[in-house]
């Protein structure tokens, strides 16, 4: 019989018995009807007929196991009766699947982040083949270089022709403003990419062509639009074809749309528009500068070719073009120890299948695998609460697994019958923790990253994902039910004789469950409290400057044509914003304050008066007149900057009190000069003003030397602009003044100041908010888990209770009876969480600010809430210990 028919008669085995049967009734009619023809009675004849077919169940149970999978029929048999048995506690069955599916559903929201941005291949032909370079970083001790030149790159390229297709791209265009065909511009985040990208990765078009070598010579700059743009900003109109967009004052021609799925080559972002490096740059002098590094290498591995023997290809082109930046490294300052190690760095070749590691991946690899630890710790605990749960089931139906066990069940089938029904369970929560996670990722992916910069992680349901939440399941189902099954294995027939019986075996059976689930609870509210008080550290640190009522402004000034024309501008612009009504103060920086950990940062080399030697010096900033007023920095001696300042030969900056300090300890250093070194040699500094310390990159930071010098160009400046007035009303009308004010500068954003502080510690925001809801989550979860306990300790001890009480006993005895196991586990638990606690605090310290995991208070926060759960946890069971009748329980069986 085919394994098919065996399913099908499993899965309907009343329907097999019934043709059974009449397959037997028909074999003894036919034996009947030939005795009746020897000449034998009807009666005589059935009654003999029967007898020679022997025993009939023996032969239609062997029938029935050659029909059918025996062991498939027990599994339903037992699905069919643990369903029936879940329905009859319906309340308890509901409210232990949506505790556990609320915790799988947080471990495959955190798991489906993990996958999309650091586990799953790119959406290429052959992501195992893919390669980057990347370089031991010149400044020791921080993170590989993988930036190169052009000409660098052109020289990999056809080096390496026999061993792998290399190509360019540009990692930092980012989100640009361009308009596609009409006068209203908009953001959209580009890509600069070799045309021969598209044909090393294996992507089709969706619409039209991709970029091609070839284009990199066409007259006509051409454009690639990604999909999802395409959808969303052309309604995917095949019309787009041919179009034209600009950008930075040039026109490119759409010439295609790229394969759906395909999101590019980062990770966290996605690619709205492809364009040809060549392109691009092609009026760039950089295009063609050695010293200029701006480009990322990729390749795709021949067939049999190796990314070790890649790096020997290119090793010595490496190691050539370092020689040749020989000048520049000791223009930069490098000490001439360190001149040894930066030109004999070896290039590495490395795997790029799972892409780019970008700002999203940089910023949030850690906080995700610290979410995806926490969001396990949450899964133990609702494993613990169930666990407990199904220990009182099963001593529950002691007397129904001891029948069961009578009547002829083995210990596995016994382990089955429970098993199975904590697995329709973890079922039933599996489909809860899916659409759980379906709504709470994507959620998570918007906190990311700012509204400006906004992150794109691919969430789709694939089989990754289930793969994930069926071993979450699995593993559910078998840490909650592995402890009530082998109870129930062990059930007795003589058991179904006696009643009552082994309290106090079920109250040790109870104690590591209560251990395990407090101390897992401990180490939930022990982490994420050291989050928590972190996040308020950082929200409350001092910052030196007032971040309220300030407004910023994106400055695109590159269509300024000389100093003059910048000069002019500045001024003007700011006279203008200053009359607006509700402006208190405005200015311009070259960079805002803390301005995020991936903000350039400049520390161009320093000498002393009367020193030979020289330094890297603090850290620089460029601001217009006016800019401590605006931001409210306190000017603790000398002056502001002046129009006057603005000039190309003044000499004139000001600096804060940590470089006072630390430069003239001694003394006053207004009037002090010193030497600032760049690609043009040593330029004069005078100091004319000191101001207060402020904050310059980071709130973590603690305030270094700084020196503020004037703005000169507007580039891609930020003008400041604190107001009375609410920013939604006044921005439009600021944007609008500047404007008018100057054509030829362009306004690419607008942020408030302290939005854009906090986008600055996204990472700790989401920890914190994840923190916040894993506490209310496990907190919930400790409190029903230990009140379940109390109260069934209470139902199994009612009859020793009344005893005690008939006796004599008082109500502080009943109490310290009920009580004892109980606070003596939740101690243990609490010591057990502890330890797991500080270890565990090692994995998250680089995330803190201002709080230490060994100090007494961050043990004294979780331990103090262990007991105020646990108190409330314990008041009515205890109340209704107290109230036992002594009559009453001595007559209950």
């Amino acid at each position: 019989m085919s394994w098919l028919s065996r399913l099908r008669n499993a899965a309907n085995s009343a329907r097999l018995d019934r043709e059974l049967r009449e397959e037997m009734e028909s074999h003894i009619e036919n034996r009947a009807e030939a005795l009746m023809g020897a000449g034998m009675s009807p009666e005589d004849a059935a009654r003999e007929a029967r007898k020679r077919m022997g025993n009939q169940l023996l032969y239609r149970e062997s029938s029935r196991e050659a029909r059918l999978f025996p062991w498939l029929e027990s599994l339903l048999q037992d699905v069919r009766f643990g369903s029936r048995m879940l329905r009859k506690s319906a309340g308890i069955t509901m409210a232990a699947v949506l505790a556990l599916g609320l915790a799988i559903g947080a471990c495959t929201a955190a798991f489906s982040l993990i996958d999309a941005l650091l586990l799953r291949p790119l959406p290429v032909t052959h992501p195992e083949r893919l390669v980057a370079l990347s370089y031991p970083s010149v400044m020791a001790g921080r993170p590989d270089g993988d930036s190169f030149s052009y000409p660098v790159f052109q020289r990999f390229r056809d080096a390496s022709a026999s061993v792998a297709y290399l190509f360019a791209v540009n990692y930092g265009p980012g989100r640009q403003v361009a308009s596609f065909g009409g006068s209203e511009e908009e953001n959209a985040r580009m890509s600069w990419i070799s045309g021969e990208a598209f044909g090393v990765l294996g992507i089709p078009p969706a619409q039209g062509r991709t970029l091609n070598a070839g284009d990199s010579q066409r007259r006509n700059p051409v454009a690639m639009l990604g999909y999802s743009f395409w959808q969303s900003r052309f309604g995917a109109s095949p019309d787009v074809l041919g179009r034209w967009m600009t950008w930075n004052g040039r026109r490119f021609q759409i010439v295609g749309v790229t394969q759906k799925g395909f999101y590019g080559l980062d990770p966290g972002f996605l690619t709205d528009v492809w364009l040809p490096i060549e392109n691009v740059a092609r009026d760039a002098k950089d295009l063609a500068n050695p010293e200029v590094y701006f480009l990322g290498v990729w390749g795709e591995l021949k067939p049999g070719a190796t990314p070790e023997r890649l790096r020997q290809v290119l090793q010595p082109v490496f190691a050539g073009a370092r020689m040749e930046l020989r000048r520049s490294f000791e223009r930069d300052g490098i000490p001439p120890a360190e001149m040894p190690r930066i030109l004999n760095a070896g290039i590495k070749v490395e795997s790029a299948k799972n892409g780019h590691a970008n700002i999203v991946r940089l910023q949030f690899q850690h906080p995700l695998w610290i979410l995806s630890i926490v969001a396990g710790l949450v899964l133990l605990i609702a494993c613990s609460n169930l666990a407990n749960l199904f220990v009182a089931r099963a001593d529950a139906r002691e007397k129904e697994m001891a029948m069961r066990a009578a009547v002829g069940a083995g210990r596995a089938r016994l382990m089955q019958q429970m098993l199975i029904e904590c697995g329709l369970i973890a079922a039933a929560a599996c489909a809860v923790g899916l659409a759980f996670a379906q709504t709470a990722a994507p959620a998570l992916v918007d906190r990311l990253m700012p509204s400006t910069m906004p992150a794109y992680l691919d969430l789709q349901l694939n089989a990754r994902v289930f793969l994930f939440v069926a071993l979450a399941g699995l593993a559910a189902t078998l840490v909650f039910g592995a402890i009530p099954a082998l109870r129930a294995s062990f059930a007795s027939p003589d058991a179904a004789l006696k009643s009552g019986g082994r309290s106090s075996a079920r109250t040790r059976a109870l104690r590591p469950l209560i251990a395990a689930q407090v101390g897992f609870s401990f180490v939930v509210l022990f982490v994420s409290g050291l989050l928590l008080v972190s996040f308020r550290n950082l929200m409350n640190v001092d910052l030196g400057f007032t971040k309220q009522g300030v407004i910023l402004f994106g400055l695109d000034g590159r269509r300024l044509d000389d100093a003059g024309a910048n000069r002019t501008a500045i001024l003007t612009t700011l006279e203008r914003i200053r009359q607006q009504p509700g402006v208190q103060a405005a200015s311009m920086s070259n960079i805002e304050l803390v301005a995020g950990p991936f903000a350039p940062l400049i520390r161009p080399m320093m000498r002393m008066p009367g020193q030979a030697g020289t330094e890297r010096g603090p850290f620089y900033l460029k601001v217009a007149p006016g800019f401590f007023n605006t931001m409210q920095i306190r000017t603790l001696g000398g002056r502001d900057f002046t129009a006057a300042d603005l000039a190309a030969d003044a000499s004139s900056v000001i600096v804060n009190q940590a470089f006072a300090r630390k430069y003239f300890p001694d003394g006053d250093p207004l009037g002090r000069r010193f030497d600032r070194g760049d690609d043009n040699g040593w330029a004069p500094q005078q100091i004319v003003g000191v101001v207060a310390d402020a904050k310059y990159n980071s709130l973590r930071e603690t305030p270094s030397p700084t020196v503020y010098e004037p703005l000169r160009y507007v580039g891609g400046a930020r003008l400041a602009v604190r107001t009375a007035e609410s920013p939604a009303a006044i921005g439009p009308l600021l944007r609008q003044a500047v404007t008018q004010t100057n054509p030829a500068v362009r306004v690419s954003m607008m942020e408030l100041e302290s939005k854009k502080i906090e986008n600055g510690i996204l990472p700790e925001r989401l920890l914190a908010l994840l923190a916040g809801f894993f506490v209310l989550v496990a907190a919930a979860l400790a409190a029903v888990g230990l009140y379940g306990v109390l109260s069934y300790l209470v139902v199994r001890q009612t009859k020793e209770i009344g005893i005690r009480m008939a006796l004599g006993a008082q109500r502080g005895a009943v109490a310290r009876m009920v009580l004892t196991d109980m606070a003596l586990m939740i101690a243990l638990g609490s010591a057990l969480g502890l330890a797991a606690g500080l270890a565990l605090a090692r994995y998250v310290e680089s995330m803190l600010f201002e709080v230490r995991p060994s100090d007494w208070t961050s043990a004294a926060l979780p331990l103090a809430a262990l007991a105020a759960i646990a108190v409330l946890a314990a008041l009515g069971p205890l109340t209704r210990a107290l109230r036992v009748d002594p009559g009453t329980a001595l007559r209950c069986d």
